[in-house]
């Protein structure tokens, strides 16, 4: 009798905030759920992170402290391309905000506080496994 195991890697998601609480507690809900996170806590190093292998998600907080979340969103839709979702997610839930983000490639917009709960379940409609 042999059991087949999954071999295949964990999928990566980037979480972007600049308060380490957040990304620490993300990071386990992540992990409890069978991903692998890659924490930054600014767009700077997001930005100079390798993107190969891309990422399958990435978790963007707007307000960070050295440039816009939806800056760093921009650009990285423009290295990562269409099919990596981006998330925003922000207490900011002003209209600026919100009219902002088609224009920068946002995937998907949580207001804070994020239950991990509606992350996880968005991580799967994106068919994020």
């Amino acid at each position: 009798m042999s059991l087949e195991v999954d071999s295949s890697p964990a999928s990566m998601i980037w979480v972007v905030d600049d308060n380490k609480a957040v990304t620490r507690a993300l990071a386990k809900v992540l992990k409890h759920a069978g991903f692998d996170s890659q924490l930054f806590h600014t767009g700077r190093s997001a930005l100079e992170h390798p993107t190969a292998p891309p990422p399958a998600a990435a978790v963007i907080d707007v307000h960070l402290p050295d440039l816009s979340g939806l800056e760093l969103a921009r650009s990285l839709r423009q290295r990562l391309g269409s099919k990596v979702p981006l998330i925003i997610v922000s207490g900011d839930t002003s209209m600026e905000n919100l009219s902002a983000l088609p224009r920068v490639g946002a995937t998907y917009f949580f207001s804070k506080p994020l239950r991990p709960a509606q992350l996880l379940e968005q991580l799967k409609k994106l068919g994020i496994k």
